[in-house]
C-alpha cells in the first residue's frame, strides 16, 4: 500500500472514531476519555509546535523558541479589510468558534485596532507586502512573511505574547484565505512551529489538513490550560502535560457534538 494510500486509510479510521465520540456525547461513562490520538503523539505535537519558530537564528530567536509563548489573560482582536472583498464575517466566526472551543482561551473584538492585541488584516495580493513592511514594528526582518502566501507575526516576552499581526490574502479564493486564516491565527496565539512530522495538523505545510480540526485543538488546549505558563521550557512543560491531556480528552466529546462551521467551510472537524 502506498504512503498516500495508509494515510488516506489512516484518517478513514481517525475519522470514524471521532464521529464516534460525537455520538455519545450526552453520556457519562469512561468512554468519552477515549480519543484517536496517544499522550505520546499529542505531546510530540505540542513540542514540535510551541516550541520552535521559522523566523530567525540569532540567540535572541532561539531563547525565544526555547520558551512557551501564550497570551496571558483575555485576547482583543482587530480586523482591518483592505480588500476588495470582505471576509470578516467570516473570521469573526471562525474567532468566536475558537473563543468557544479552546478552554482558558477569550478572544473578543476590541474598538479599534490600536487597543487590540491581535490585529489580523485582510488585503489584496498587490497590497501583501506594502502592508506587511509598513505595519509590522522595527527591527523584524520581514523578508520570511513576504515570500509566503500569508503570514503571522508575534511580540512575545517571557510573561507572554504582548501582540501578534496577522497578514491574510482575500483575492484568490474563499478556500486558500480559510485555510490561511485558521493557521496564521491559530499560530499567531503560540504554536509558531511547522512540522513535517504532524499529518493531522495544519501546522504542517506538507499536509492535507486544511481546516481547525481534533489535533490542533489539542495543540490550543494544551498550551491554554492554566498549568501551562509562558516562560517554561521543555522540562517544566513535560512534567504537567500528561494531566493537561487527560482533562482536555474530558473536554472532546461535548465540543464534537457541537463543532462549529463558517460558511461553507468547516472550522473544526474531525482528521
Amino acid at each position: 500500500m502506498s504512503g498516500r494510500a495508509v494515510r488516506a486509510a489512516t484518517r478513514r479510521v481517525l475519522r470514524r472514531l471521532a464521529l464516534a465520540l460525537a455520538v455519545v456525547a450526552g453520556a457519562t461513562q469512561p468512554l468519552l476519555a477515549q480519543t484517536p490520538y496517544s499522550n505520546a503523539e499529542l505531546i510530540d505535537g505540542f513540542m514540535l509546535t510551541v516550541f520552535g519558530a521559522e523566523v530567525g537564528n540569532t540567540a535572541r530567536d532561539l531563547e525565544a523558541a526555547s520558551v512557551v509563548k501564550k497570551f496571558e489573560g483575555p485576547v482583543h482582536y482587530s480586523i482591518v479589510s483592505m480588500a476588495n472583498e470582505d471576509y470578516s464575517g467570516s473570521v469573526r466566526a471562525f474567532l468566536r468558534d475558537l473563543s468557544r472551543a479552546v478552554d482558558g482561551l477569550t478572544l473578543s473584538e476590541a474598538a479599534a485596532p490600536r487597543m487590540a492585541d491581535m490585529v489580523i488584516f485582510m488585503v489584496d495580493r498587490n497590497d501583501y507586502v506594502p502592508t506587511i513592511r509598513s505595519e509590522v514594528w522595527p527591527g523584524v526582518d520581514t523578508g520570511f512573511l513576504e515570500e509566503n502566501a500569508c503570514s503571522a507575526v508575534i511580540a512575545a516576552r517571557p510573561s507572554g505574547i504582548e501582540r501578534a499581526f496577522v497578514f491574510l490574502v482575500a483575492d484568490e479564493g474563499f478556500v486558500p484565505l480559510s485555510h490561511c486564516m485558521v493557521e496564521e491565527i491559530s499560530q499567531s496565539l503560540g504554536p509558531a512551529n511547522d512540522s513535517d512530522d504532524l499529518p493531522d495538523s495544519i501546522f504542517n505545510d506538507s499536509s492535507e489538513v486544511n481546516v481547525f480540526g481534533v489535533f490542533d485543538w489539542y495543540i490550543l488546549n494544551m498550551l491554554y490550560d492554566p498549568r501551562v505558563r509562558p516562560g517554561m521550557r521543555i522540562d517544566e512543560v513535560a512534567a504537567v502535560l500528561p494531566d493537561v491531556i487527560a482533562d482536555a480528552r474530558t473536554r472532546l466529546p461535548s465540543i464534537m457534538a457541537t463543532r462549529p462551521a463558517i460558511a461553507a467551510h468547516a472550522s473544526f472537524t474531525p482528521p
